[in-house]
């Protein structure tokens, strides 16, 4: 950043894709070159320059840069002690900045969790829903940025981003530690979250090792390994009550959805289940392609959004796992694929229409 007539530079790093590996060589030159940016375009304000790295070769290339704040700022801000925002916000009122280049100094390894209301298990589907409960973990070396509290509903029409889970401790294996603690002690109810997702994630060997651990979230079995705990039925499921009530719980997917609904009635008789107790229907899987929900010929929309892209035609014939059309929904795209084999009859799906979960898009026969 740069401020007042001094056009002093301020560059430390934000941690993005940090490799554990990266020697002190790299860093400085990544930083000089940063700088050299800066003073070449004039830059003036908050910005963050990113460059391609092989710590194996020793070499780096300029990426991109984005004039703004970045959402992994608190991450910056842990290792160096900066506010970033209020310097920000100095630039923009044209103070200048008690800072210099050489009073930067990085102390130890930070981390930050997006918390999200996506479902990892079903390939990031945004979740959008109402927040029940809620309780941010706390302690030394532990921040949260968040807006939201119990009742607070996450909407499917903006970033499914709510809060950001940040820790700090004096190397990376104490502030992997650190999180996992946080992340056990975050409590969020109602909502499926990525808590799962970066909980599994920091105990890997990948994570240890500092990897990219591209090939667990290309891997659909591993993800579903992070699909939320079923609830217990209650007791007195299959039973009927002593005042003659059953109550009885079910999983109903809808949409490609999966909810809990309970039902409370007159109990059975006797001889219309001969004399057996009231069972649960077994669970049927049903096809889904890409976050699409499907049921016969049906493909219906998975969530709320708008249709970003439709490369196919009515009339025309697909296979299963071809590409029907593309949602876009909380800054994510999202792949609908068809759930079998055969022509499409009915084409719904139009470009740039909004569509809610449940909406049919296609009908495949």
């Amino acid at each position: 950043m740069a401020g007042g007539d001094e056009n002093i530079y301020v560059v430390a790093d934000n941690g993005i894709g940090f490799d554990p590996r990266l020697g002190e060589t790299l860093r400085v030159g990544m930083r000089a070159a940063a700088v050299a940016f800066g003073q070449h375009l004039k830059y003036q304000g908050l910005g963050t320059v990113e460059f391609l790295v092989d710590v194996a070769r020793s070499e780096f290339w300029f990426l991109e840069m984005n004039a703004r704040i970045q959402v992994e700022h608190p991450v910056t801000e842990a290792v160096t002690g900066l506010d970033l925002v209020a310097e920000q916000i100095a630039v923009a009122e044209g103070r200048r900045l008690r800072l210099s280049q050489a009073s930067v100094r990085l102390a130890g390894h930070a981390i930050e969790c997006r918390i999200n209301a996506e479902a990892a298990h079903k390939n990031f589907a945004p979740a959008p829903g109402r927040i029940t409960t809620y309780r941010e973990p706390a302690g030394p070396g532990v921040r949260v940025d968040s807006g939201v509290e119990a009742g607070s509903e996450v909407t499917a029409m903006y970033d499914p981003m709510f809060a950001k889970l940040i820790v700090w401790d004096l190397d990376r294996e104490k502030a992997t530690a650190r999180m996992l603690r946080a992340l056990g002690e975050y409590e969020i109810g109602g909502l499926t979250t990525l808590l799962p997702f970066h909980q599994a994630i920091l105990a890997t060997k990948q994570w240890a090792n500092g990897e990219t651990c591209r090939d667990l979230t290309d891997d659909p079995k591993w993800l579903k390994t992070l699909a939320p705990e079923k609830a217990p039925a209650p007791a007195g499921d299959d039973d009927g009550s002593a005042d003659g009530k059953a109550e009885r719980s079910y999983q109903v997917e809808v949409g490609g959805k999966l909810f809990e609904v309970k039902v409370i009635g007159e109990a059975a008789p006797a001889a219309a289940t001969g004399g057996a107790a009231l069972r649960k229907p077994p669970r049927r899987e049903r096809s889904v392609g890409g976050g699409g929900g499907a049921s016969g010929d049906d493909l219906v929309s998975p969530l709320q959004g708008n249709v970003f892209k439709v490369p196919v035609e009515e009339g025309q014939e697909v296979s299963e796992g071809d590409l029907i059309c593309v949602i876009e929904a909380m800054k994510m795209e999202n792949e609908i694929t068809a759930h079998k084999s055969g022509k499409i009859t009915q084409l719904l799906a139009k470009e740039g229409a909004a569509v809610n979960a449940g909406d049919l898009l296609a009908k495949i026969e």
